[in-house]
Parts: structure tokens; C-alpha cells; sequence
């Protein structure tokens, strides 16, 4: 069971108390319905995944740290004016690459980290490696490119791969903490595992964009969109209903003497 002890006195069941994964899903699935377009990496992967697998690997680096506007105005920059193989990359001037990459933020240090994994992939055989390699053993060889991390690697591995793995980014870090599947404290290893043996392996890769649309929509960091949230029956919002009640008392009119 899933439960967490708060404080030493309050104890919270997780989601997993309230629904089944699959009334979670199938929730999810009905009221988001993320379009593809508005993600970057299925971007690169619907326009030139099949021949470059490579590609979809740059539309992640490219996503770190911004929207996925941002990285898919820069992946759009980068197909037309270099190229997205990794011989396309690795022969482009720097000077140009991140001009192309500019709009995706952190253009020098992405453009280093594209051509870095550029060169790593071309020295380990071509990127038909991305496809053949055992995924773990790519897990390791990813994680190994500066720039490359385990959310990157995870992503890659659950879109190209269909990978038993669960990517976290930061909408992934905060609900699975909000649904109580981990405790508040809870590392990127410990969220990937519980939301993995959630959801299960089969719908890893849909469930991360689920989740990602759900906290863009409703689970935001701040001012959470609770009572209009799919799941708002079943979530037991922890963390959430204790900051509500703190905003209350602090807008709460002062009294005068």
C-alpha cells in the first residue's frame, strides 16, 4: 500500500488508493488529448525519426530547459539550415549551429552538447546504434555524453526504444509526489520506478505526455487548477491543500483596532 506518513501525524493515501491506473489513464486520455504537434520530440520523430534517429535525440537536448515552442522553433532552424544527422551536425560550424539553435535558450551549451553527441554516436558505429544497441547498455552510452542526463536518455529510450523506463521532468516530479506515489523527498530514480510500476511499461511513453499536458493544464507549480482537474475526486493533493489554506490566511483582511 501506498501510503505516506506526514509530519509523524498525518497520513495520506496515494492515487493509487482511490483509482486504479487505468481509471487514471483512461481519465487522462479523454480530457487532454495532447496534440503531437506541441511536443518536440514527437516532432522530430513524426518529420525524421524513421531515417534519423538521431534527430529525435537532438529534439531533447534542444527542449532541455525551455518550452517546447521554444525547442521546436529551434529544431524547425536547425532541419532547414544544417540538417539533424549526426554527420549534418558534427560538420556544421559552431558558429552556425548556434545561430540555427538560438531560439531553444542555451545555444552555446547545446550546440557543444549536439556536437559532442554528434561525434560519440558517429565513433560507436553510426546512429543505427540508437535503434540496435541493447537498452540498457544505450542507457549507459547516453548518459556518458555531457549534456546528455536521465531525463534525456530516459525520453529517447522510452520514444525510440519503447523502453521500460519512465522519463521524469518537472511535471512528473511534482505530480507523482501530489498523487502520494512518493514520499516529498523522493529522488528522479525513485518518481521513474513508481510511475513505471503505475502505469506499467506498455504506456510509459504515453503516460509521460499525459502527464506533461495534465501539469501545462491543471497541475501547475503554482495555483493549481484543482477543482478543474480530471482527477480532482481521486487526487489527494498532497502538498496542495496545505498551501491553499496558507494563501487563505495570508489574504485574509487584517483586523483593526
Amino acid at each position: 500500500m501506498m501510503i505516506w506518513l506526514l509530519r509523524g501525524c498525518i497520513v495520506v493515501k496515494s492515487i493509487a488508493e482511490q483509482a486504479s491506473s487505468e481509471e487514471v489513464y483512461k481519465r487522462l486520455e479523454k480530457s487532454l488529448s495532447p496534440n503531437w504537434r506541441e511536443y518536440v520530440v514527437l516532432v522530430a520523430d513524426k518529420l525524421d525519426g524513421e531515417e534519423h534517429p538521431f534527430a529525435v535525440l537532438v529534439a531533447i537536448i534542444l527542449s532541455q530547459n525551455t518550452s517546447d515552442k521554444n525547442s521546436i522553433k529551434a529544431y524547425y532552424r536547425l532541419r532547414e539550415s544544417i540538417g539533424v544527422s549526426p554527420e549534418a551536425i558534427l560538420e556544421a560550424p559552431l558558429e552556425k549551429l548556434v545561430e540555427a539553435i538560438r531560439p531553444a535558450g542555451l545555444p552555446n551549451q547545446k550546440a557543444r552538447s549536439l556536437k559532442e553527441a554528434a561525434r560519440r554516436i558517429i565513433e560507436a558505429g553510426g546512429e543505427h546504434i540508437l535503434l540496435e544497441m541493447p537498452w540498457k547498455e544505450l542507457r549507459k552510452f547516453l548518459l556518458s555524453i555531457p549534456g546528455v542526463g536521465e531525463k534525456t536518455a530516459d525520453v529517447f529510450l522510452s520514444v525510440k526504444r519503447r523502453a521500460p523506463v519512465f522519463a521524469v521532468d518537472t511535471h512528473a516530479m511534482r505530480i507523482a509526489k501530489r498523487w502520494g506515489l512518493v514520499p516529498p523527498s523522493a529522488g528522479y530514480q525513485e518518481v521513474s520506478e513508481a510511475l513505471l510500476r503505475f502505469f506499467g511499461p506498455e504506456r510509459s511513453e504515453e503516460a509521460h505526455r499525459l502527464i506533461i499536458a495534465l501539469g501545462r493544464r491543471y497541475c501547475r507549480a503554482r495555483n493549481p487548477l484543482c477543482n478543474e482537474c480530471p482527477l480532482r475526486d481521486i487526487c489527494p493533493k498532497i502538498g496542495v491543500r496545505e498551501t491553499s489554506q496558507r494563501r487563505k490566511v495570508m489574504q485574509r483582511p487584517s483586523s483593526r483596532d
